[in-house]
């Protein structure tokens, strides 16, 4: 297996920060010279990792889906059963949703669907994220049980669209965090399972 490159490792490195400049900032008002400051480097390190700010855009997208994989894993590792494994993932999705803000980048991106790359990017994102959303919730599932809830693609996509509206909720302080964690449990519970509400 090939290690990999200073070039990838400078990249991972710089990536969170770009997605928090992104999120806070939004796409049009985050400039090169911004980016450059908040990651410790000048801009022209910048242009030899990325070619274009739009090209640090996308790496920032492609990174949130990467992170949230990879969170996911580690949490996940140790559960004995699929069910678990679920059961799991909803209560730290409910506790710890849109956390890091790096909602905002995938808000900033829903707002720049007009230029195809973002949007292409963007669609790419979801699917993945429906992919890996959709084994969880297949592996946990019962598709003959008594609380069977929705088929697993119907629900990974209402868990996607819930994960959605907690960050608006959270954005807009529209309920305390106790009350939206609470919220998303018992929503998320019911598109799963078939019950909860």
């Amino acid at each position: 297996m090939p290690r990999p490159s200073q070039v990838d490792q400078q990249r991972k490195k710089l990536l969170p920060i770009v997605c928090q400049a992104f999120g806070e900032l939004g796409y049009r008002r985050t400039t090169t010279a911004e980016l450059a400051q908040r990651c410790g480097v000048r801009e022209n390190i910048l242009y030899r990792l990325w070619p274009d700010k739009k090209a640090m855009f996308l790496a920032a997208l492609d990174d949130l889906f990467e992170y949230r994989a990879e969170m996911w894993g580690e949490i996940l590792a140790d559960q004995p059963s699929a069910e678990q494994t679920l059961e799991r993932l909803v209560a730290y999705e409910a506790q710890h949703q849109g956390e890091f803000g790096f909602y905002r980048v995938v808000f900033t991106a829903l707002a720049e669907t007009d230029d195809a790359e973002i949007r292409s990017a963007l669609i790419r994102m979801y699917r993945r994220f429906h992919q890996l959303v959709c084994r969880q919730v297949a592996s946990g599932h019962e598709p003959d049980g008594e609380h069977a809830g929705l088929p697993a693609d119907a629900a990974a996509w209402g868990l996607l669209g819930l994960a959605t509206v907690s960050n608006i909720i959270r954005e807009l302080g529209l309920l305390r965090p106790r009350q939206r964690e609470q919220m998303f449990a018992s929503v998320a519970k019911h598109l799963v399972q078939g019950t909860g509400l």
